[in-house]
């Protein structure tokens, strides 16, 4: 039952449908659009705004409801020497016998190669009801560092098992592992359901900041997806979910304290302050999670302002060759971080490219879901498309934007400062080999646009388009990120040749054409510097810390090395800024 005013997007949040409310519910962005039948009469309505009454339809198409998407996951794991923070010892019954007048506890104890802190009294209760008993094989324990977190009869060290877990923005990426043996047993993932709540951390921070349940909604939100994959997981697997004992996180910042119920304004102003930067250790049972109540979760630190955790697991993945040369990195995701050294000196940055580099505030934006432009070539005058899924194309995402847009710009559509040339003015100055092309540019709504799909191509019978304006917010986005790589270099003090390579991490990073994203400036280029795709670096990043003692050593003294940077405070970057929203068209 739902409250009198309720949205249609709150009735399908609690139904566990959560919609793209890109705008935050402000009905600005038209990407919650649904089908209604109301009174009797069937319209469509923007579900963030219309409200819910008796006997009001809702009809939901199927990827509304499969919310099915290219969720990146693969990332080549650098080898680690195997030592889990989560670990099971199983001790025979006739080593708990108990000396004369001693304590169990001391006994089991001794029988143990490390000092384990005496165990909270649950658990003192548990094994008082166990020790003594003559119809086991013996206990097993689970321990945690110094700590005790679980006992059970008999020997059960092979089920132990793990998540770790990669935070987006967007989407949420889990990597399950037998503790005991190492192997990893599935990957699974699922778009993070606060998109309900905003596209970006800025809108989720102000529902925090706006709404008294704000921030309670939109853990709910987290929580909720990570326990669907954790539910998935654990199904397909076979496994009790009581022997997952232990999940590592990583995340930006925001994504950090929404999960973990911590209040976010600061961090959303300035001087953009988080509540803690070390790593943060909880059990599931303080957050809820469908695991062990006693399972470790274990939030990985913070680098400041809103480079996060995810950014220290994008370093994590790296080997150390890779961080012994200066090497320039993007996590291009729904928020962009850089990172620029070496295992000596790190500066990092993030910029405030919003969304629009993932299909949203685009007419016709979309994420990599079925149905979603995402190759765009102009050949020999044609346009030539390649949809997720081989359908008729709904939209746009980000891969196919800049497909179009450096498309656009080599066949002279668009002009160094981003601007659309009209049906006419196309015509008189274009190549003879593009003539074919001024057939799609078009004036819609007083806005020049060019055509990608008419009306008998699209799935829903409508034209699907860039706009001017979707120029212009591509060219703010790639505008952000450049200035952002360049002024991170010049504080660095380093010649841009002198960097060993670029590196391209992220789900957005990894599905675009590396060359398209240089031609138009958004991702730089430097004579004799290459650069790759690392796939989801703080995917490999997170699973090599749940697994490495190691690793989670490195994780600690790589936050002190790395030196946050506020672009923002840079008295130079207005002025780099507006000077590369223009488009470079440097191969």
């Amino acid at each position: 039952m739902m409250d009198d005013g309720a949205t249609i997007a709150a009735a399908c949040a609690r139904a566990g449908l959560y919609l793209d409310l890109v705008c935050g519910g402000k009905g600005t962005c038209g990407k919650c659009k649904v089908d209604i039948v109301k009174n009797g009469q069937a319209k469509t309505v923007l579900a963030c705004q219309e409200k819910v009454c008796d006997g009001l339809e809702v009809l939901l198409k199927e990827e509304q409801i499969s919310k099915k998407a290219n969720i990146l996951t693969d990332s080549d794991i650098v080898p680690v020497d195997f030592d889990p923070a989560v670990k099971k010892v199983y001790i025979k019954q006739k080593a708990l016998a108990t000396p004369l007048c001693s304590g169990d506890w001391e006994t089991i104890s001794e029988t143990l190669d490390v000092k384990i802190n005496t165990p909270p009294l649950e658990l003192l209760q548990k094994l008082s009801k166990t020790v003594h008993r003559q119809d086991i094989d013996g206990i097993t324990l689970t321990l945690w560092e110094h700590n005790l977190i679980d006992v059970d009869i008999d020997n059960t060290v092979e089920d132990l098992y793990g998540l770790a877990i990669d935070v987006g923005t967007t989407t949420v990426a889990a990597y399950m592992y037998n503790l005991h043996s190492g192997k990893r047993v599935g990957v699974y993932s699922a778009l993070n359901g606060q998109v309900s709540e905003g596209a970006d951390v800025i809108s989720r921070i102000v529902a925090c900041v706006n709404n008294p349940d704000g921030l309670a909604r939109l853990q709910e939100r987290i929580i909720s997806t990570i326990n669907q994959l954790i539910q998935q997981a654990v199904s397909e697997q076979n496994i009790n979910k009581n022997d997952v004992y232990y999940i590592a996180l990583c995340g930006n910042s925001a994504m950090q304290h929404l999960f973990l119920g911590l209040y976010p304004e600061h961090l959303g102003k300035f001087p953009f302050t988080s509540t803690v930067k070390s790593d943060v250790v909880a059990r599931a049972k303080q957050l809820n999670l469908w695991v062990n109540p006693n399972a470790v979760v274990h939030f990985l630190p913070l680098i400041g302002g809103f480079v996060g955790a995810d950014t220290i697991a994008v370093l994590l993945s790296l080997s150390e060759d890779e961080l012994l040369e200066h090497r320039l990195i993007l996590d291009l995701g729904t928020n962009g971080e850089i990172v620029l050294g070496n295992k000596d000196k790190m500066l990092a940055a993030s910029t405030a490219a919003g969304p629009a580099l993932e299909g949203a505030g685009i007419r016709f934006g979309m994420r990599g879901t079925v149905g979603a432009i995402e190759r765009v070539s102009l050949s020999g005058g044609n346009v030539i498309l390649k949809v997720i899924g081989n359908r008729k194309p709904m939209g746009i995402c980000g891969s196919g934007l800049i497909d179009a847009v450096a498309e656009m710009l080599r066949a002279g559509i668009i002009d160094e400062k981003g601007r659309m040339m009209s049906r006419k003015e196309y015509v008189q100055n274009c190549l003879p080999e593009y003539r074919n092309l001024a057939d799609r540019l078009e004036k819609i709504n007083d806005v020049n646009c060019f055509v990608l799909a008419d009306k008998t191509q699209s799935q829903q019978a409508e034209k699907i388009y860039i706009s001017q304006k979707d120029i212009r917010a591509v060219q703010l986005a790639k505008a952000a990120i450049y200035t952002g790589c360049m002024l991170l270099i010049q504080e660095y003090g380093l010649n841009p040749e002198n960097i060993k390579e670029i590196l391209i991490a992220g789900a957005f990073g990894n599905y675009i054409d590396i060359g398209n994203g240089q031609y138009i400036g958004l991702i730089p280029s430097f004579c004799g510097v290459p650069t790759r795709s690392i796939g989801n670096a703080a995917g490999a990043g997170v699973q090599r810390f749940m697994l490495s003692q190691k690793v989670r050593e490195k994780a600690v003294r790589l936050q002190k090395k790395v030196a946050h940077v506020e672009l923002a405070s840079n008295p130079n970057f207005q002025q780099e800024y507006f000077k590369n929203l223009n488009f470079i068209k440097k191969n």
